[in-house]
């Protein structure tokens, strides 16, 4: 069955009443020879599809099937690659639900693959890393990171555990063990142990711009993808103080990767059962990148790849036409609306669509941004995504959400520093992806579908520049 192989990869197309498991999960992202190969789980297994780009995806292909029911990896889970002295070594996870409750043992393990070409791996039977029970708990002990670390001069494995004393559902923990040799492994220490969260799920950590950080993925609000900072690995590690999320409540199990010049972020953003807007998240989805940096304050920053913005090198004319509040101007727009909403089409959307503009905002303006998957001047059918500087917000907002407690809508917390922001938007069938400065915000839609694209201000005075549509390849609907 056919999935999607431009930007938004999935190996499947997303149907009413998908099964759990279908769509691309848990990432592992690992890079080679100028190629970013994506290992990722998909149907109990573990697969790859290859990208140069993060635009265009080859076709996937098994690179470690999973066991019978009565070995420990009957489900292949999460884990990470890793290179030494010209072998390929694949660290996963083995999970056995038929094990839980039996004596000698466990529901989840450490397992080991090794490789001379990435994609043909021979599993190591003789390794079988366990629970550590002198620590932690028995049940979580799983998505093992391996890395270098150049300032131990030793690879370190993390994973996530739950500390042995920990409260109920808030004994998740990162816990280090190390390596001379990248085989034979011993306890370090546990470097992170907040008491706040089940699970640190997918974890990663490396070093950029003289600091930490640390990531990790939970799931006891929504999906949730944080990070933690530090001077040293062994911490103490620093929550971010206004937003420590890279993406939505909907964006997950994302690990990094690094090609040498940028370091970029790759999750999957959740489907909705029987996709539909109202239907609850389900574990998988499409593939989603972020590229990310340190901003001044050690916080990290989220960008669009170049190269996905690249990709949309022909613009689509626009076509202005105010409908609602005072508008002037031809390239350059400003709005007028102190007690109301105005708002203004700019054109059609078909295909895979990128906007790009600059808002500027005067002092006490409510709302702005874009009005998106519109039907006709009355606004039968929209989504909204809705830029709130007084509240320190960017939400995507839906027409039909007339019920406080019907839909969740997505948000991200923002520190506008200034009364200006820089927004992109990249629409793609069901998605919808906004970059509003250097904070991003990733969603679905199913009820509507392309429609046109505008403007609009809320009770307050906008001016709009800059602002261009700009086409991508026709997408396959995903």
């Amino acid at each position: 069955m056919k999935g999607n192989n431009y930007i938004f990869y999935t190996p499947e197309n997303q149907y009413p009443g998908m099964p759990h498991g279908e769509m691309c999960g848990d990432i592992m992202p690992f890079y080679r020879d100028g190629r970013f190969i994506l290992f990722f789980l998909y149907k109990y297994c573990i697969y790859a599809v290859e990208t140069e780009d993060f635009v265009h995806y080859g076709d996937c292909r098994l690179v470690l099937q999973n066991g019978s029911p009565a070995q420990q990896d009957w489900h292949a889970a999460t884990g990470s690659v890793c290179y030494h002295n010209g072998l390929f070594y694949f660290y996963y996870t083995g999970f056995c639900e038929g094990n839980r409750g039996e004596e000698g043992k466990y529901e989840q393990a450490v397992l080991r693959a090794v490789s001379e070409d990435l994609y043909t791996w021979e599993k190591d039977r003789e390794f079988f890393f366990c629970p550590d029970e002198r620590y932690f708990k028995g049940l979580h002990w799983r998505d093992p990171h391996v890395f270098w670390n150049e300032e131990m001069k030793k690879f370190c494995m993390l994973v996530t555990a739950e500390e042995k004393e920990g409260a109920y559902l808030r004994g998740g923990c990162s816990a280090v063990y190390v390596s001379e040799d990248i085989r034979n492994w011993s306890y370090y220490k546990t470097i992170y142990k907040p008491g706040i969260f089940p699970t640190h799920e997918c974890q990663d950590a490396f070093r950029m711009g003289g600091s930490w950080y640390l990531t990790f993925s939970t799931y006891n609000r929504q999906w949730e993808t944080r990070y933690r900072m530090a001077e040293h690995f062994e911490g103490p590690w620093e929550t971010p103080e206004l937003d420590d999320l890279f993406d939505g409540r909907e964006f997950y199990a994302a690990k990094t990767v690094t090609d040498g010049k940028d370091r970029y972020l790759v999750g999957w953003q959740s489907i909705r059962r029987d996709c539909r807007d109202d239907g609850k998240f389900v574990w998988g989805g499409n593939v989603v990148v972020h590229r990310i940096f340190p901003r001044e304050d050690k916080t990290l920053g989220v960008a669009m790849p170049e190269a996905i913005r690249r990709s949309f090198n022909r613009q689509i004319p626009l076509r202005p036409k105010p409908v609602r509040g005072q508008w002037t101007g031809q390239e350059t727009w400003f709005c007028r609306c102190e007690n109301e909403f105005g708002w203004m089409q700019l054109g059609e959307l078909a295909g895979t669509v990128l906007f790009e503009g600059t808002a500027e905002w005067e002092e006490g303006t409510r709302a702005l941004g874009l009005m998106i998957h519109t039907d006709g001047e009355k606004l039968r059918t929209w989504c909204q995504l809705r830029l709130e500087p007084g509240r320190g917000r960017v939400v995507m907002e839906r027409y039909d959400q007339t019920d406080g407690d019907q839909f969740y809508s997505p948000e991200r917390r923002l520190r506008f520093s200034s009364n200006r922001a820089e927004i992109k938007l990249l629409v793609s069938g069901n998605i919808m992806q906004a970059y509003v400065n250097d904070t991003a915000l990733t969603t679905l839609c199913y009820g509507v579908l392309d429609g046109g694209i505008g403007l609009f201000a809320e009770c307050g005075c906008v001016t709009w520049k800059g602002v261009r549509l700009l086409a991508g390849e026709v997408r396959e609907h995903v």
